[in-house]
């Protein structure tokens, strides 16, 4: 799978106003709001937390979060874009060791529905069993992996992304 066909894909079932990247972080909305965090690990991250399943994670991964402090999508994305930071949250551990980071954001939104709306379409499921969703009762986790039979069943290939991801 490609970044334009997980960005596309990604965007059909939960649209936004355009894909955020480290050159237009300035543009994200600073009202509080949930986002969509797609980023590749080009090598395997081994991830284990007591509570949790140990996995290498590899490959295309959907991060939903919230953003409800000060400074909302904007400031919670800086984070996540900046490279080196300390882990604090579990997505920090792999959005440290991404080679690829890019967001969709919803102000007003909720983290809990992108999860919800992703799963529902069968095309993603959960990466690890209760990442980023620990103190979450509704998730079974907010970081997802697309189901690689699934996609190109329904959706195919997409070669190139609408001008909304450029």
């Amino acid at each position: 799978m490609t970044e334009a066909e997980l960005l596309l894909l990604v965007h059909q079932l939960m649209p936004a106003d355009g894909t955020i990247d480290k050159g237009t972080l300035g543009e994200a909305a600073a009202a509080p709001g949930a986002y969509a965090l797609i980023l590749h690990l080009a090598v395997p991250v081994r991830f284990s937390r007591t509570g949790m399943a140990s996995a290498s994670l590899s490959g295309w991964y959907v991060y939903a979060g919230s953003a409800r402090g000060s400074g909302g999508i904007r400031a919670r994305l800086q984070r996540h874009f900046r490279p080196g930071k300390t882990v604090h949250w579990h997505v920090d551990e792999l959005t440290n060791a991404a080679d690829r980071l890019l967001a969709l954001a919803y102000p007003q939104g909720a983290e809990c529905d992108i999860v919800d709306r992703l799963l529902r379409s069968s095309l993603f499921q959960p990466a690890l069993r209760r990442f980023g969703s620990s103190d979450c009762k509704r998730c079974p986790a907010h970081l997802l992996k697309p189901v690689p039979d699934m996609l190109g069943t329904r959706y195919g290939s997409a070669a190139e992304p609408p001008e909304l991801f450029r």
